[in-house]
């Protein structure tokens, strides 16, 4: 019998493997800049559902599932939720439902909450799928390709993209030291779920303080690491992108597609 010597999670990589990965990683933020910006600014429920099917459809490309998508928005349900009800209750109009709803819940406004609210939404899961389905490292120098231009301004385009690396390579270690503080902190009965206010804000304060100070020293030791070498003196940007391949062509000739029709098409 043939053993499995693979890694694990690298069958489970293969299987989810589809035209969207093989892709160059400029490429792909490109893709989720304009389907984004569709999304932005869609002003139709037609367009709207084209801006939608769009993001679907980079889903689908990656061989990722509704599972993920819907995952992405649970971080933020309360926002979507702010947005619904803002826009549903001081949108005027005509009432939706006169004398069972409050008169302030008018037709138009509801209309235009639930835009809001999928065009939000859409963007949210268009961000998210680019930051799963592209390494920190890749997203960072895609971003630093895109800001190449503004160097002729004088933006330091090469400590932007570092910052942007960093960053994106650290949001999960802190998520982690989070985590980590407040086990810590409800292993010593301190806890962020306390019944009593006063309690619950102490343990808020002592949770934030933990955090920040451990960013703090964090990046402390990270500016002394760069320091030591040598990222302060001048140097060229040494990276290189492979090949821009076919696939890569077509995936931002199909993103440009969108806007493109619904301008056309008037929807």
């Amino acid at each position: 019998m043939k053993v499995d010597r693979s890694p694990a999670g690298t069958k489970g990589a293969r299987t989810r493997s589809g035209p969207w990965l093989r892709c160059d990683p400029r490429a792909r933020l490109l893709a989720t800049l304009v389907v984004s910006g569709a999304a932005l600014a869609a002003s139709s429920w037609g367009r709207i559902g084209g801006a939608l099917t769009a993001i679907a459809l980079l889903h689908v490309a990656s061989g990722t599932g509704p599972g993920a998508a819907t995952g992405s928005l649970r971080p933020f349900r309360f926002l979507l939720l702010f947005t619904l009800v803002v826009q549903a209750g001081f949108t005027g109009g005509t009432p939706l439902l006169p004398g069972t709803l409050p008169g302030a819940i008018t037709i138009e406004g509801s209309e235009a909450a639930a835009q809001a609210m999928l065009r939000l939404a859409g963007v949210i899961v268009a961000s998210a799928h680019l930051v799963r389905t592209t390494s920190p490292l890749e997203l960072a120098r895609s971003l630093g390709w895109a800001l190449t231009p503004t160097a002729r301004i004088g933006v330091p385009v090469r400590e932007v993209t570092l910052v942007m690396a960093l960053g994106f390579h650290f949001f999960p270690v802190l998520l982690d030291e989070s985590r980590q503080v407040r086990a810590a902190l409800e292993s010593r009965g301190i806890s962020l779920r306390h019944p009593r206010p006063m309690l619950r804000a102490r343990a808020l304060l002592f949770w934030t303080l933990a955090v920040l100070f451990g960013m703090v020293d964090r990046s402390t030791r990270l500016a002394a690491a760069l320091e030591a070498r040598g990222f302060a003196l001048p140097r060229a940007h040494a990276h290189r992108f492979p090949a821009w391949g076919v696939e890569s062509t077509v995936l931002v000739a199909a993103s440009l597609a969108v806007p493109v029709l619904a301008a056309i098409l008037k929807i």
